[in-house]
């Protein structure tokens, strides 16, 4: 008898849906309902280009999915089947945990990693991702999210501290990191002992 590997929520999504760049797509348009896009920005914010680009809005508008807004693109709300995806799309998760931490691994010494609002489906959060340690290199953290933000489909919300800073905030019991910790959230990476 032959199993196979466990595949990721994003792994079947993709197969499911037509590939990585449409499920980027499509949550782009989900997660952002009001706003239009030229293909450009589209492109900008899915790391999609060029032809595949081009395929999939071709596909998208063909079904009804988006519909053509000036000179973008903007999700078409009459779209028959828009919330039993929107509900597929957003009760599976982009990420599993150890993927959201391997994404930093060349940011510095990371000693703890919260997820929360979009990674936990609260948007009351007051953070997508907390993320501490020590000699920490912002530049590399925020290209890590950038590319994150474009398979998630919307721009992140995020907190970088060094960890005396991060620390000194815990014992004062900090309003903004008391909310990370008081809304749905999960630890992803904790070297600190904050659990």
């Amino acid at each position: 008898m032959v199993y196979n590997s466990p595949m990721s929520s994003n792994g079947v999504l993709d197969k499911l849906l037509g590939g990585p760049a449409r499920v980027k797509i499509l949550r782009l348009f989900i997660l952002n309902p009001d706003s239009n896009f030229e293909s450009k920005i589209i492109a900008q914010k899915t790391k999609v280009k060029g032809h595949s680009l081009r395929r999939e809005l071709g596909a998208l508008r063909s079904v009804r999915f988006i519909k053509k807004a000036g000179k973008g693109y903007r999700l078409s709300r009459s779209f028959e089947f828009l919330i039993p995806l929107r509900n597929l799309l957003l009760s599976t998760e982009p990420f599993k945990g150890n993927e959201i931490v391997s994404r930093f691994k060349n940011g510095g010494k990371i000693k703890l990693v919260v997820a929360s609002g979009v990674f936990t489906q609260s948007p009351d959060g007051r953070v997508d991702l907390l993320l501490v340690g020590d000699r920490l290199k912002r530049n590399k953290i925020e290209n890590a999210l950038k590319n994150m933000e474009s398979e998630v489909g919307k721009e992140l919300s995020y907190a970088i501290f060094e960890t005396p800073e991060f620390k000194y905030r815990m014992e004062v019991y900090d309003k903004f990191v008391r909310d990370v910790f008081d809304y749905p959230h999960r630890v992803l990476l904790d070297k600190i002992g904050v659990v």
